[in-house]
C-alpha cells in the first residue's frame, strides 16, 4: 500500500508545535485523545498515519499539506 504521508510526518508534526510553541497537552485536549497516545504517535510508538495527520491539521486549524507527499 502506497502511503499519502511524507516518511517524516511525525517529525513535522512535532517540529510545528515546538516552532509555534504549542503544548502537547492542548492539542490533545482538542483532538480528544489522551496525552500518551498523541505522544505515541509523535514518537513513533503508534502509527501517524493519513487519518491521524488530517485531524493533527483539523485540531490545530492548519493545512495537512505539511505532512503529504
Amino acid at each position: 500500500m502506497v502511503s499519502l504521508l511524507k516518511e517524516n510526518a511525525s517529525q513535522k508534526a512535532k517540529d510545528y508545535l515546538h516552532a509555534n510553541g504549542i503544548k502537547q497537552s492542548w492539542v490533545a485536549n482538542r483532538m480528544g485523545i489522551s496525552e500518551s497516545a498523541l505522544s505515541g504517535r509523535l514518537n513513533g510508538r503508534y502509527n501517524f498515519d493519513a487519518d491521524f495527520a488530517l485531524a493533527f491539521s483539523k485540531a490545530l486549524n492548519i493545512s495537512p499539506d505539511i505532512f503529504l507527499k
